[in-house]
Parts: C-alpha cells; structure tokens; sequence
C-alpha cells in the first residue's frame, strides 16, 4: 500500500489569543474563515470538517469496542495529519496489536505512531518543529492531571487535535477530569455494544453513530432491544 502523505501544513486564519480579551463586532463574526479537515462519507456526516483545535473526547466501558475505534479514527485522520497515538495504559501490547488488526492499519500506515509517554514527555515531543497535529491519549486517569494541568497542557498547543479517551461509569465519563473534559469537548464520543454515538461542534446534521464493528453492534443492540 502506498504511504499516504498527509496534507501541507494550512495557515491558521482569525484564530487568536483571547486572553488579553478581544471584541469582534458582526461582520467580523460573518466574515471569518476557518480551515477544516477535508473528512468525507460517513466521518463527514458524523464529525463535520473539524478545525486543528480543541479537545475531543471518546468514553466508553471494557470491551465495548472504544480502542478498535480509536485506532479507526487515527487512522482515517492519518489521511491528512500525522497522528500520535499515546497508550499510557497499554503502550505496545498484544491487545493493541489486535486493535490495529481489527482497525485495518497495516505497515502502509506510516503516519500513526504509537508511543508510551509521560505527559512531560509527551509535551516535550508535541513542542519540536513539525510535530504531528493530532494526539491521542489513552486514558484520562493514567495523566495524573488535574484541571488546572489539562487547561495548561491545551493552552499550550492550540493548534493541535487533543482526543482524550476515558473509562465510563454507565453512560458519562469515569472521574472528575475526565467529566470536565467532556463538557470542554467540541467533539463528544460514547461508545457501547461496538458502536460510537457521536456529538460534534463541527456537524450540521445532528448527532449520529458509526457501527465500530457492525455485526457485533447489530447483535448487541438487537438484543438489548429485544
């Protein structure tokens, strides 16, 4: 399979600190441009054309499916930014080897990268030139942070995609961080019985769902209905 090159760094266009604060009057409001991610198909309808910004956020329970879909997005992202995958609860395992498997990444896929990081080391890694644009980090609770860390850590690449994964406790995210992070989300994804419902700042359609794995997810839902 051929490498698939991600896209030319875009130029960031009306995105500036507010921390001095800032007025925008309307027709600066209507007159802005926002680059977005060119997702097509089924990504598209659920996600929009997200910006190089801001935290994401996918929760769900054991075995529900929400690492096969992490490895899916990354690598449906890799079309068009480098991507780091930071596995501080797995690192390079047989049950992330079977994830790529099951998410279809092969040696082709050269723009996901799996690391096993602290956060300082992580941080270190995101601030050299060209560094990837979209970060993974799986979990929330294997962090050590505290609100105050995970708004200095934002704060501190802005133009970068943050996907924050967390356990759930039944259908919100598990713990204090991980619960204010869902609410700071412009992307938020549950996933349970192998499929993820999706609610996107970026959509224009509502919310929406994608089956992580359709025959498991026919049969779970089938049956929990039933």
């Amino acid at each position: 399979m051929d490498t698939i090159q991600p896209n030319k760094r875009r130029k960031r266009r009306t995105k500036k600190s507010t921390d001095g604060g800032k007025a925008w009057s309307i027709a600066n409001v209507l007159s802005s441009e926002f680059d977005g991610l060119p997702f097509d198909g089924k990504w598209l309808d659920a996600i929009g054309q997200p910006e190089l910004a801001h935290s994401w956020i996918i929760y769900g329970r054991s075995s529900s499916g929400k690492t096969t879909f992490n490895i899916q997005l990354a690598k449906y992202i890799s079309k068009f930014e480098r991507v780091i995958y930071n596995s501080l609860e797995e690192g390079l395992s047989k049950s992330m080897k079977a994830a790529y498997k099951r998410a279809g990444l092969t040696e082709g896929d050269k723009n996901v990268i799996l690391i096993k990081e602290s956060m300082k080391k992580l941080a270190e890694r995101l601030e050299k030139p060209k560094s990837p644009n979209v970060v993974f980090i799986d979990s929330i609770r294997y962090t050590r942070m505290k609100w105050s860390d995970y708004q200095a850590f934002c704060k501190r690449f802005p133009g970068k995609i943050i996907v924050w994964v967390s356990h759930a406790k039944g259908k919100e995210p598990k713990g204090a961080l991980a619960e204010d992070i869902l609410y700071d989300s412009f992307v938020k994804i549950y996933v349970e019985g192998f499929r993820a419902f999706i609610s996107s700042r970026f959509s224009e359609g509502g919310d929406a769902s994608i089956d992580i794995w359709p025959e498991g997810a026919e049969k779970y839902w089938g049956e929990l209905n039933n």
